[in-house]
């Protein structure tokens, strides 16, 4: 039996290239949950939003969060909502939305649409 090809969306591609951008962390668990990790190791640390951080739980698993204006996220979930932080925006003005979001045009996806009606509302 032949896999099913997973649906690309462009939304989440635009989110990736808007994240590409911004500092990434690499941490390890150690004794705490993944998420407990993030937060220590921002705190202690001192990491200021917008940045990205991958917690490694074991040889097998990482976990990705977004650090934002208004806490941690899943990394998927910035990526997905990348038009809803504030500092994402800044990156995109920066860079030119033509510049970052060229060629997404032309893949298969309809939640484009969808993205741009919410024209970068913010948190």
């Amino acid at each position: 039996m032949s896999k099913k090809r997973k649906r690309v969306s462009r939304r989440r591609l635009a989110g990736q290239r808007v994240l590409a951008h911004v500092g990434v962390h690499n941490i390890e668990t150690g004794e705490y949950k993944p998420v407990t990790a993030a937060r220590r190791y921002i705190a202690e640390s001192g990491i200021v939003p917008p940045a990205l951080v991958n917690v490694r739980r074991n040889e097998h698993t990482t976990d990705r969060f977004f650090w934002g204006e208004k806490g941690l996220f899943s990394a998927q979930y910035a990526e997905e909502n990348h038009f809803l932080f504030p500092s994402l925006r800044e990156i995109v003005d920066r860079i030119g939305e033509e510049n970052l979001f060229a060629g997404l045009e032309a893949l298969a996806s309809d939640d484009w649409e969808e993205m741009e009606e919410y024209e970068y509302a913010f948190v």
